[in-house]
């Protein structure tokens, strides 16, 4: 047994066998040569907008699994409007005009000393690739021979090459380059895929179909592996995968391990994990498939849906978090020198309440089921959080007017993910229901460091003691005013913070759904 390290990009441990395809990257294709004869303008542009619909609509399809195809969209755009400029300026073929733009805007990030920055490149390189492919009707799938429980083994990924990717054969992903902040390591971890990164040349040590082993919280890969490994590592998976029995500490605690979701699918395979609930349910997906911002039947329908789906476990369900850092197709908000500092979240909802109460009202009416809960993101004040609650009570007057029937009890809480609402918390906890800390967002605002930055790999720490110290807070005030509290953010899905997080008197985790039985095996082995 051989073993190569690179570095721990999306968590767990996962064996099967090498299936490797070379580079994807279109830097490394042959250039096809234009159309021989006169270039005509009027073609080529229209040549091009046929294959700009293709990706538009493809990109399309897949807005409710991730906001990075939205990002896509937006690239896609943006390179539009300058291949049509390039091709009337040339004339020039369509094709040549898409090469010579990708390679133009990838330039500009060349120089950037920043990784995360620079990585962006990749998202322009894959959109360009696609316009490519649908401008020459290449079919192309490398992926298509991929067996069953397949080890991916490549130099590195485009986010579209997991729409080509057969995700019932593939166990994980091992690569030759990439960062820890790029979208495929994002998506990866979204989509719960173990993923190893940066291997460099230690990767071509691995023969082809070769048993591996990747381990994707440690870095490490073993390369035919013991016996004894793989069959532990069988009776582990088989064991943690589902786990319906509650977690209960040695001395006899209870702690719930909710999920959380961003679909209704992920709803359905959480609670199908043995989650106790949904923790936090991402609403985002519901606005993230349309051409404009769905309506109350449609929003009402869903929520509606995911609340059934949830077999009477509570489900609680955070309004609308987008902001100039996370943007919709059909909605743009200026981004400004610093997007995360800027409109995000409850600020987003407060400044448009027409769409806001759109969305509360179909959150009450859907709250009939009455095991759901309703959770305001990024507040960092109390008038913000006061004027979202009374737009809530407007919203119940109205139905009430109307012979809708809702759930009068239903709770309202807050996420806790700024400073603000750290130093707050005795205060926010009189108005109230419950909390929901968000470390993620919590954890680069206390530190001052961007979690998207390469640097933020050792920087941005979640187990960092101001984090520490910030938790013991909200939970401290949460007890002193009896109200709920939970932590949903990556740090509850991490088992090495699983005992500082108890300790910090923590009794609510909701992570991820692959990670509902590791957490409550983890939290079983403690004693608090």
């Amino acid at each position: 047994m051989r073993k190569i390290v690179g570095i721990a990009a999306s968590s767990g441990r996962v064996a099967g066998r090498c299936f490797r395809v070379g580079s994807r990257s279109p830097s490394g294709e042959s250039a096809i040569d234009p159309q021989p004869g006169a270039i005509q303008e009027d073609l080529e542009v229209q040549r091009f907008s046929g294959a700009r619909l293709l990706v538009k609509e493809r990109l399309s399809s897949h807005l409710d699994e991730s906001p990075i195809f939205a990002a896509h969209l937006e690239i896609l755009d943006d390179i539009s409007h300058r291949v049509i400029a390039r091709i009337k300026q040339g004339p020039m073929d369509a094709l040549a005009a898409v090469e010579e733009t990708v390679k133009e805007i990838c330039s500009l990030f060349d120089g950037i000393a920043d990784d995360y920055l620079r990585s962006r490149s990749d998202d322009i390189v894959d959109v360009g690739r696609q316009l490519r492919f649908a401008l020459t009707s290449n079919q192309e799938n490398p992926f298509s021979p991929m067996e069953e429980n397949s080890i991916l083994i490549t130099d590195n990924l485009l986010v579209s090459d997991t729409l080509l990717i057969d995700r019932q054969k593939l166990a994980g992903i091992a690569l030759r380059e990439g960062s820890k902040s790029s979208h495929i390591a994002i998506l990866s971890r979204d989509q719960g895929i173990p993923l190893v990164l940066g291997l460099g040349g230690s990767i071509d040590a691995i023969p082809d179909n070769e048993m591996v082993i990747i381990d994707g919280d440690s870095g490490e890969v073993f390369i035919d592996p013991e016996e004894e490994m793989l069959a532990d590592l069988t009776v582990r998976r088989g064991e943690v995968e589902v786990d319906r029995e509650p977690a209960i500490t040695r001395d006899g605690t209870r702690v719930e391990v909710l999920a959380n979701a961003g679909s209704l699918e992920e709803v359905k395979e959480a609670i199908a994990r043995g989650a106790d609930g949904i923790g936090l349910l991402r609403t985002e997906f519901i606005f993230m498939r349309g051409s404009d911002f769905p309506d109350e039947e449609q929003q009402h329908a869903i929520y509606l849906a995911c609340a059934r789906a949830c077999n009477g476990k509570s489900i609680t369900l955070r309004t609308l978090d987008i902001g100039a850092d996370k943007q919709l197709p059909y909605s743009t908000i200026v981004a400004g020198e610093n997007p995360l500092l800027g409109i995000r979240g409850i600020r987003h909802s407060l400044l448009y309440p027409a769409i806001f109460k759109i969305q509360l009202r179909a959150i009450l009416r859907a709250s009939m089921v009455g095991n759901l809960r309703v959770m305001f993101p990024m507040i960092s004040s109390i008038e913000e959080y006061t004027s979202a609650a009374s737009l809530l009570e407007e919203c119940k007057a109205e139905l009430r007017s109307e012979g809708l029937p809702f759930d009068e009890k239903l709770q309202a809480g807050m996420m806790v993910e700024t400073p603000a609402s750290v130093i707050l918390a005795d205060d926010f906890a009189r108005a109230v229901a419950f909390f929901s800390i968000g470390t993620n967002d919590l954890t680069q605002y206390i530190l001052a460091v961007d979690r998207n930055n390469p640097y933020s790999e050792k920087a941005c720490d979640h187990l960092h003691g101001a984090i520490l110290k910030s938790l013991s807070m909200v939970v401290s005030a949460s007890r002193t005013h009896g109200i709920d509290v939970s932590v949903c953010g990556e740090m509850a899905s991490d088992p090495l913070a699983t005992v500082p997080l108890l300790e910090c008197g923590v009794r609510k985790f909701s992570v991820s759904a692959r990670r509902v039985a590791s957490i409550k095996e983890q939290i079983r082995r403690q004693e608090i």
